[in-house]
């Protein structure tokens, strides 16, 4: 018995190593992994392999970051989010094409994390008002004085 959950724990850690060993993805490594989303929304079946592992790997970054940086607003870690999601509903779809246009507009250089170039693309398109900016704020300082 014990040696059956040693070989389930060895057989494990051997598949999750290059996980482990993944340093991140840069910005353009990002843009390629996003590009094929067009293909999924148009035309999943013209999608390989590698494409949709690569658009999968994409949005779950992309929701990923967005809740992190939501949760350190909530949790008070930063003052602010820099960027403000409009009200309406927008879809992944919506969120990765503005992505992959920012990443695609600024491909000169990309070699920094790939957070840093979804930070400015989300930052640029859409940026909080002054209002919203003052929203926040105040909705931080009440909060933090209850």
């Amino acid at each position: 018995m014990k040696s059956t959950r040693y070989s389930i724990l060895l057989v494990s850690l051997l598949v999750a190593m290059p996980v482990f060993a993944n340093t991140g993805v840069d910005g353009s490594e990002l843009l390629q992994k996003c590009e094929p989303i067009e293909k999924l929304y148009d035309d999943p079946a013209s999608l390989s392999s590698k494409e949709g592992s690569g658009v999968v790997y994409c949005m779950g970054y992309i929701d990923s970051f967005i809740e992190t940086f939501y949760f350190q607003v909530k949790a008070k870690i930063v003052p602010s989010v820099p960027f403000c999601m409009p009200d309406k509903d927008l879809s992944r779809k919506e969120i990765v094409r503005v992505v992959v246009e920012y990443l695609r507009n600024n491909s000169d250089e990309m070699s920094n994390p790939a957070g840093y170039y979804l930070f400015l693309a989300l930052r640029q398109a859409y940026p909080c008002s002054q209002k919203e900016e003052k929203k926040e704020e105040r909705e931080n300082i009440s909060e933090t004085e209850q």
